[in-house]
């Protein structure tokens, strides 16, 4: 049973990315950091770098409930419990690389992915 509803959920996550756009679109592009959206232009309304704090903001148009956070070979690296609108993430939870943000939005069954580049 374990073995079946693994399956499942690796199956589904890989769907949702396959089905999103893979058109990538520049959204920051300041300092050390560079986001790139995957089909995640929609939730938001806003994302920047400020770099006085160091911080990535991400503001949604509906509240998100987890923000995960993969690194470069899919591995889940540590997961944000939100309940707001407004995530923000500090540049040292971050080595050098490519990161995948995926966003759980309140009554939306899927995740919405973002790549984050930072050199």
């Amino acid at each position: 049973m374990k073995n079946l509803i693994t399956t499942l959920l690796i199956a589904i996550l890989t769907s949702t990315v396959a089905l999103s756009n893979t058109t990538p679109e520049v959204l920051i592009s300041e300092f050390d950091f560079e986001v790139v959206s995957v089909g995640a232009l929609e939730i938001f309304v806003s994302a920047e770098f400020d770099a006085q704090s160091e911080n990535l903001i991400f503001d949604t148009n509906k509240s998100m409930t987890v923000v995960q956070i993969f690194n470069e070979d899919g591995d889940l690296e540590f997961q944000l419990p939100v309940m707001s609108n407004n995530v923000q993430i500090n540049k040292n939870l971050f080595d050098k690389g490519s990161y995948k943000l995926g966003f759980v939005i309140e009554g939306d069954a899927g995740v919405h992915f973002t790549t984050v580049n930072i050199k």
